[in-house]
């Protein structure tokens, strides 16, 4: 009987371990727009709780590849939410891979962001579309 329980408490742990793994889709009210802008806050927060720049480049292309997956699975949007969404992913794409990636030249990656797509800024970028993937890459240079 003792090992009869304990069958059933592995079974019922492999099943909940499973449920857990699958992807479960999840519908909202919420424009597609206020999704992305979701996304972005958690790579901000998940960039903030990384111990080392594996973990954040790990959270870059986890969260970029979540936007394509979500713009590509729901209907077109609005064309100013689409080019908002379409900046970001663009600016984002311009942070340089792991493997290019050289402290040392990270003034010259923040001089280029700026200077591509967001010309008329000071110091730091106004763009809302711009934003999350500048604290991306300062995250990155700290």
């Amino acid at each position: 009987m003792k090992s009869m329980k304990w069958v059933v408490g592995l079974v019922f742990l492999a099943g909940a371990a499973q449920a857990a793994t699958r992807e479960v889709p999840v519908y909202s009210g919420r424009s597609l727009r206020a999704q992305v802008d979701t996304y972005a806050e958690l790579l901000q927060k998940e960039m903030q709780v990384a111990k080392n720049n594996k973990e954040r480049f790990r959270a870059i292309r986890r969260v970029t590849d979540e936007i394509k997956v979500v713009r590509e699975n729901n209907m077109p949007q609005s064309q100013a939410d689409e080019a908002y969404m379409d900046l970001m992913m663009a600016v984002f794409e311009s942070v340089p891979s792991e493997k290019n990636f050289k402290k040392g030249d990270c003034s010259r990656y923040e001089n280029d962001m700026l200077n591509q797509y967001e010309p008329t800024a000071d110091i730091e970028p106004v763009e809302p579309a711009v934003k999350p993937a500048w604290v991306a890459l300062t995250t990155l240079c700290r």
